[in-house]
């Protein structure tokens, strides 16, 4: 294992404003030069891989993608891809598919806040054991034991790398993320609960605080 610094960042709501919106030339700008100060850049997000890959303004700058909230890991110089649930978890757990308010992932589903309920009754139905993991009224289903922070050290293991760790976030999913890091990071708009363990909060959002953050990480400032 090689020792580095890394940073961990979610994408919808922390880099980004969230939908389709696209990282901010200043932003990627920012990124680059962690990654030329010798930073191992990770992106820890509930877009799946498939997502991902269609996503031009990403491209090259991660060390590593941990998608679905935890639950899959890709690392895009060698190809090598790892997702944590067993075969069994996610062809029952696909099987929600047929749901039509459902969002299917590559290796799980997602839904509204609104359908949790329907959703539970289903997982009782099937005898599924899945925890539900709340993106701002956007629910995941993930396997007990899995979520952003245990993809992330996973991510480390195939990096072969260990160190100082960063995280930086939004929302509750992010919870788990923030727990493993050495330095908490919360962005200006992020939910309470998330400001409630951060080390330290930036004064913007949507971008703006993941590139003051790096601006303060490389000048020693943090």
């Amino acid at each position: 294992m090689r020792s580095s610094r890394v940073l961990v960042a979610d994408l919808d709501g922390t880099l980004t404003r969230g939908g389709e919106d696209r990282l901010k030339p200043h932003v990627r700008g920012s990124l680059i030069s962690a990654r030329k100060a010798g930073w191992i850049l990770i992106l820890a997000t509930g877009r799946d891989r498939r997502y991902l890959e269609g996503r031009e303004d990403i491209k090259g700058l991660f060390d590593a993608w941990v998608a679905e909230a935890g639950l899959a890991i890709y690392v895009p110089e060698s190809g090598r891809h790892l997702c944590l649930a067993p075969e069994s978890w996610r062809y029952e757990v696909l099987k929600l598919r047929s749901l039509p308010f459902v969002e299917l992932k590559e290796n799980t589903v997602a839904f509204s806040r609104e359908y949790l309920d329907v959703v539970r009754a289903e997982l009782e139905r099937l005898r599924i054991k899945a925890v539900l993991k709340d993106n701002r009224g956007t629910l995941i289903l993930l396997p007990e034991g899995v979520d952003k922070g245990v993809g992330v050290r996973e991510a480390l293991r195939l990096l072969g790398v260990d160190g100082y760790v960063v995280a930086v976030g939004d929302s509750e999913v992010d919870l788990e993320l923030l727990e493993i890091a050495d330095l908490r990071v919360a962005v200006a708009d992020a939910d309470p609960e998330l400001k409630k363990i951060a080390d330290h909060v930036t004064s913007r959002g949507n971008g703006d605080g993941v590139a003051e953050l790096i601006q303060q990480l490389l000048s020693g400032g943090l």
